[in-house]
């Protein structure tokens, strides 16, 4: 996330993404994020700037972040879940 502060002292975030390699938060959880700011009083852009699918490989177990819709697992070639 990145915060900023308006002239009248009001902080908003500016930029919000799901990637979390961690986590790996689908990119339906922008409600669940909109609220925690929302309760925080910060405003926010209304959805993520930038969404990010992750899938799990079935065969070597890595995770992958999806580019250009290829569910292909970038370590060993396999198929990922659509």
């Amino acid at each position: 996330m990145s915060f900023v502060r308006d002239a009248h002292g009001r902080w908003s975030v500016s930029e919000v993404t799901n990637q979390s390699t961690g986590y790996c938060p689908d990119a339906s959880s922008w409600p669940a994020v909109a609220a925690a700011l929302e309760r925080a009083g910060i405003g926010h852009p209304g959805g993520f700037t930038h969404e990010f699918v992750f899938r799990w490989c079935p065969e070597c177990a890595e995770l992958n972040v999806v580019r250009e819709r290829v569910f292909v697992c970038a370590l060993c070639d396999a198929e990922l879940e659509p």
